[in-house]
């Protein structure tokens, strides 16, 4: 069974429509540097080298309760949320059997599709920015979003990704993400770029609201603030 597609009602159309744009428009003017602005203008094999770490750096240290210390990766099914143009879905697909990878822009799923052109175990979704419709119910063995909710403007969204992945993660999977928690941008008005910001007592309530258990969280008040969400087995 899959969802519905249509994103909650408390999350505003123009919002979405709103993210879509800007996100369009940043991978057609920069793609590489909006998805890692460490540079301004990458050199391509650096590029992905550094999607290469930050799997290393922020995925391979939860292998063991993400594979619950039995499974082999290869044979376990893997959710990315704002895989931009592929710059770590390239190696986490070398890890797992299989990925699939959902963006809001669907420049960036395009030039995604080209830099993952080799690989058979990648199915690149272009996401309506609040559900994951296009996938099944408790289909996926871990989930993952890097670098991306920093940049949503609207808790609801979020929420409403919180909810959709709890619904395609199988009983006892994890869900790792990072959000904005710097406490400067509570003040800020949110947008695109920076944001709308979590504090830890949000950050719990999230985790209650979409039905998960906070097994974990690092980097509160900062702009990496990690969480790590264990559906219920």
């Amino acid at each position: 069974m899959k969802s519905t597609g249509q994103a909650d009602v408390a999350v505003g159309e123009s919002t979405l429509r709103v993210m879509r744009e800007d996100w369009n428009k940043r991978a057609l003017e920069n793609a590489e540097h909006y998805v890692q602005n460490a540079h301004e203008k990458w050199d391509e094999r650096e590029f992905f080298r550094s999607g290469e770490i930050n799997v290393a750096n922020e995925i391979m240290p939860d292998m063991h309760t993400i594979c619950g210390g039995s499974r082999s990766p290869r044979d376990l099914n893997v959710l990315e949320i704002g895989c931009g143009v592929g710059r770590m879905t390239k190696f986490v697909a070398r890890i797992f059997g299989h990925v699939t990878a959902v963006d809001v822009s669907s420049e960036m799923i395009a030039k995604a599709k080209v830099n993952l052109a080799s690989l058979d175990n990648v199915t690149l979704v272009n996401g309506d920015g609040a559900t994951l419709s296009a996938v099944a119910d408790a289909s996926q063995d871990f989930a993952y979003s890097f670098i991306v909710f920093q940049h949503i403007p609207s808790a609801e969204v979020i929420a409403s990704y919180c909810r959709e992945v709890y619904r395609v993660l199988r009983p006892g999977a994890l869900f790792k993400f990072q959000v904005q928690g710097a406490q400067w941008q509570r003040d800020q008005p949110p947008d695109t770029w920076f944001g709308v910001s979590f504090s830890e007592d949000d950050a719990r309530q999230l985790c209650q609201n979409s039905g998960f258990v906070m097994e974990r969280s690092e980097g509160a008040n900062t702009q990496f603030y990690w969480l790590w969400f264990r559906k219920p087995g």
